[in-house]
């Protein structure tokens, strides 16, 4: 590494923290800000730093690819292009929850569920969170469960829970859901996709270990920071809750709200947990293809296949379901709820118009935060950066592999590239490491997921609570200090404590 390239980057680098600094003492705190901060830093990057890629496990320098203020609006378009289903779903919500919370069945259970938490705030945080970090292990997709956490946030709002621990409860859980993946997540899924001959199984017993300790230190600091602040909480929160709603006096029915709730879940867990992918059942793809190939008649002497017309030819079986399909029925439920409150049909685009107009900042603060990975897209600098850690010693070392998984989760929004980029230094080089080497990297990308302003889910959460960064910095600084020791210890364990105690055997 020449001395030119070390004073760019601590150029660079030293702006960022001026800026970092600068933000902090600012009084709009915005996520904006902290997301201009990172996309000035990557854009940067790209003007000192080589770019190249891996080819069997061996690295290939490119040289430079410096992009410039032209390149903007390429940026702007392939990060569109990259989420625009994710964008396109986020607003869907918002539209959903803007009919369903103007409902007095949606109201009624809002208000039903809040009554009942009251004196219970410590067995709630508690199940709320085991609940939403299972689940996101398991699920294919973290970004189907956002479907309920604006009820959810209601309802804790509700109940006098103050917003950085409803936003912690709930965006949060998905989030070290996504650290402690064991059969589920985008990144896992992702990660695995550009992996020959690696099952889903693969290093389970580590992500699963990894995965119980998350959950574990994240609910004990829930329940302390419950303990200390909630129950102390006088005051509800909710009008800071984009979908909040009023007290309900009169007796209401709250069973079409929970008929809604009800299938959506049932949905979701049977499209998006691998049926087939991680436990090789093909029960929903065997009847898939049955209901799809029925026929009853022919026309102009082939089979009328008329479910296979209905569904769609790219309809999936359960355990293959994307956020496409979730669209569909997320507008589907809309139209439910339509229906079964008997909500106007000018009412209904009223206030789906309105709900959909509250989630546009989240939607964009996504598609901003993919603009860093479209850089690294163009110009893969990481990959670089990558080559100089690995080259720090002759075999695998487990804490620069960890630096390694930071630094390109930090610019990779898509865990796939990552896989992408650097799969072929894990299945030839670090082969005989493979298990721990792949634990190591879906863990520190939902390590980044948690804390950083780079992480998507992350900035829909804080832009939707109406959270600035810092405060949850200060919330979450002390959870991600320890997910780093635990690391750390763990790979020390696996890796020189189990071998030494073996040869002693």
């Amino acid at each position: 590494m020449n001395i030119g390239l070390v004073i760019g980057i601590v150029i660079i680098l030293a702006l960022a923290a001026l800026f970092s600094v600068l933000t902090c003492k600012s009084k709009t705190s915005d996520l904006f800000k902290w997301l201009g901060i990172a996309m000035f830093v990557a854009f940067c990057l790209t003007w000192v730093i080589p770019y190249g890629y891996f080819s069997a496990g061996t690295f290939y320098d490119y040289g430079m690819s410096r992009l410039g203020l032209s390149d903007i609006p390429t940026l702007l378009y392939y990060a569109l292009y990259f989420c625009i289903t994710t964008v396109i779903y986020l607003l869907v919500i918002g539209g959903f929850y803007g009919v369903f919370s103007k409902t007095k069945a949606y109201s009624a259970l809002v208000n039903k569920f809040a009554d009942s938490i009251k004196g219970k705030e410590v067995l709630t945080t508690i199940l709320t969170i085991v609940i939403l970090v299972c689940l996101t292990s398991v699920l294919k997709s973290a970004l189907c469960l956002v479907v309920f956490l604006p009820f959810l946030v209601s309802v804790l709002l509700k109940a006098k829970y103050d917003k950085l621990t409803a936003t912690g409860i709930t965006f949060g859980s998905l989030l070290v859901g996504m650290l402690g993946a064991t059969y589920g997540t985008e990144g896992l899924v992702y990660f695995n996709s550009y992996l020959e001959s690696v099952k889903m199984s693969d290093g389970i017993i580590y992500r699963l270990i990894l995965g119980v300790m998350a959950l574990v230190l994240f609910v004990l600091y829930n329940v302390y920071r419950t303990v200390k602040i909630v129950k102390k909480n006088k005051k509800a929160e909710n009008m800071d809750d984009a979908f909040a709603v009023e007290e309900v006096k009169e007796k209401t029915r709250i069973w079409p709200a929970i008929v809604v709730f009800s299938l959506l879940f049932v949905f979701i867990i049977l499209g998006y947990i691998g049926w087939n992918t991680s436990f090789g059942l093909q029960f929903f793809d065997n009847i898939h293809k049955s209901v799809t190939e029925l026929s009853f008649f022919k026309v102009s002497g082939e089979d009328f296949k008329i479910f296979n017309l209905i569904l769609g030819t790219s309809s999936k079986a359960f355990g293959m379901m994307d956020t496409t399909t979730l669209i569909v029925v997320m507008l589907f439920m809309t139209l439910l709820v339509s229906v079964m409150n008997r909500v106007s049909v000018k009412d209904t685009m009223n206030n789906f118009g309105e709900g959909f107009m509250k989630m546009v900042k989240p939607a964009t603060l996504y598609t901003l935060a993919y603009v860093i990975f479209i850089v690294i897209y163009l110009d893969p600098f990481t990959a670089t950066i990558s080559d100089w850690l690995f080259g720090l010693t002759k075999s695998f070392n487990p804490y620069t592999t960890m630096l390694t998984s930071f630094i390109t989760s930090i610019f990779h929004q898509d865990l796939g590239y990552t896989s992408y980029l650097l799969g072929t230094v894990l299945t030839t080089t670090y082969k005989e490491y493979f298990e721990l080497a792949h634990t190591i990297f879906i863990f520190m990308y939902g390590f980044v997921q948690v804390f950083m302003p780079t992480s998507c889910l992350l900035l829909v959460g804080l832009s939707y609570m109406k959270v600035d960064y810092k405060s949850w910095f200060k919330y979450i600084w002390m959870f991600a200090v320890a997910m780093v020791v635990v690391l750390i210890i763990f790979v020390s364990i696996v890796m020189y404590l189990i071998p030494w105690i073996q040869t002693l055997i």
